[in-house]
């Protein structure tokens, strides 16, 4: 059976579904109180030097403006019109100030010690709020070290065991990568064509995908990746997708080898596997995203535990945090959410998307609920830098938490139901901050 992000019965809730219907209007009475967002950094240069990625190809990667792992200027403007977005969107829900700068400690950002995390942070902002001073932006202190709400560490509570982690991967594909070959073969075979097409190789040196099966190997933090054709297949993928949203020709995305979008989301199907399995394997995902899942609680219901916030100030109203796609996997695996975006497979995890929180009042009963949506620029937007407004929004959807199916309203989870089923999902040995 093909590796769904996920699980299955949430592809079911969400296959078919228009993205900008899905977003629902502020219940009539109610009021917004505070949205958390889980973002992922913006478009950047892949992580891999150009020397390294070129042994495996035909034909030269293009390069990149900026060095391996960067966020690009275009990256940085497409994240400058999503702030600009967010302004407009919870603007117009009342959660802030739409045309003043805000009170100090009410918009926030915390980022990972990246460049292309702390970039995007500083280019959300200033889409929100350009000119003014007020949003805090901030990031951990010592870069030498990880941040670990973004990259927590082994400890002996929570050991990450590599051995226990490989297993568990392994267990969801029936022990071996057989099935999993067998079903992804016409996406690995036409990734081969790609990256070194017939006539073109030669013969002195292998190209493309390795000839050897596919395996999960660990890291020390206790990640696992998948090695082999799947795991240069995904990262090709990814950065075709990169390539394209970077806004690059069309003769330069894969080299101009694939006829379309279509064909690339096709090509994506790689990478949605390996993601899957390196990042949503529910021991990974709650060693790996308890401490976020615990930071966003705790902001929900506290808005002076938002990080890096000013002492005696206001809470957060709007409260961004910047990291990488295998965060936003991991909370959404603690949390068995899923979402699509038109021209993306579901469950992609897109540059400069975000996963978002939002803290309801019903004024009348004093009741609180949760609602969550997903937010990120078409694959089109992105390579136009398209501006986006009402009449132009991103893709959004929101986000059905299956849990709490059975106590929703307006489809919003109660508060006490979100913190319940959030910490239910949550290794507590594993969460190491104190937010």
């Amino acid at each position: 059976m093909r590796i769904r992000v996920v699980v299955a019965v949430i592809l079911g809730l969400l296959l078919g579904e228009p993205a900008a219907a899905q977003i629902l209007p502020i219940p009539p009475g109610w009021q917004m109180e505070r949205a958390i967002l889980l973002s992922r950094h913006g478009v950047r240069a892949p992580v891999k030097s150009n020397e390294e990625m070129d042994q495996h190809v035909a034909t030269p990667w293009p390069v990149w403006p900026v060095p391996p792992g960067f966020l690009t200027p275009h990256g940085a403007e497409l994240m400058r019109l999503m702030g600009r977005y967010y302004r407009v969107l919870y603007g117009g829900r009342g959660l802030m100030e739409a045309s003043i700068c805000p009170p100090a400690n009410t918009v926030a950002a915390w980022t990972d010690i990246d460049q292309r995390t702390r970039l995007t942070g500083a280019a959300l902002l200033n889409g929100m709020y350009p000119g003014c001073a007020n949003p805090l932006l901030r990031n951990q202190d010592d870069p030498t070290v990880p941040d670990p709400l973004f990259h927590p560490q082994p400890t002996p509570a929570c050991p990450m065991d590599p051995a226990a982690n490989r297993a568990a991967v392994l267990a969801r594909i029936g022990g071996n990568f057989d099935s999993v070959l067998r079903e992804y073969a016409p996406q690995l075979k036409k990734m081969q064509a790609v990256l070194c097409p017939p006539g073109q190789t030669s013969a002195s040196r292998s190209c493309g995908l390795p000839a050897e099966p596919p395996a999960v190997v660990a890291g020390t933090d206790g990640r696992v990746r998948v090695s082999g054709p799947i795991g240069i297949g995904a990262s090709a993928a990814e950065t075709f997708l990169m390539e394209s949203a970077q806004g690059l020709p069309n003769a330069q995305v894969a080299w101009g080898r694939l006829s379309g979008d279509a064909e690339l989301a096709d090509l994506l199907e790689i990478h949605r596997l390996e993601f899957d399995l390196a990042q949503k394997t529910l021991p990974v995902a709650r060693q790996h995203g308890s401490n976020l899942m615990a930071q966003i609680v705790a902001s929900l219901q506290n808005g002076h535990k938002f990080p890096g916030l000013q002492a005696l100030a206001e809470p957060v109203r709007l409260g961004v945090l910047v990291g990488h796609d295998t965060n936003i996997a991991n909370v959404s695996r603690l949390l068995n959410v899923g979402w699509r975006i038109p021209g993306f497979q579901a469950n992609e995890v897109v540059p400069g998307g975000a996963l978002a929180f939002e803290l309801l009042r019903a004024p009348r009963t004093g009741q609180r609920y949760v609602r969550i949506a997903y937010y990120a620029q078409t694959l089109e937007q992105m390579r136009k830098a398209t501006v986006l407004d009402f009449e132009r929004p991103p893709g959004m959807v929101a986000v059905d938490l299956p849990a709490c199916a059975g106590d929703l309203v307006e489809r919003a989870c109660p508060l006490e139901r979100f913190v319940a089923i959030a910490n239910e999902a949550i290794d507590p040995a594993c969460v190491t901050i104190k937010p």
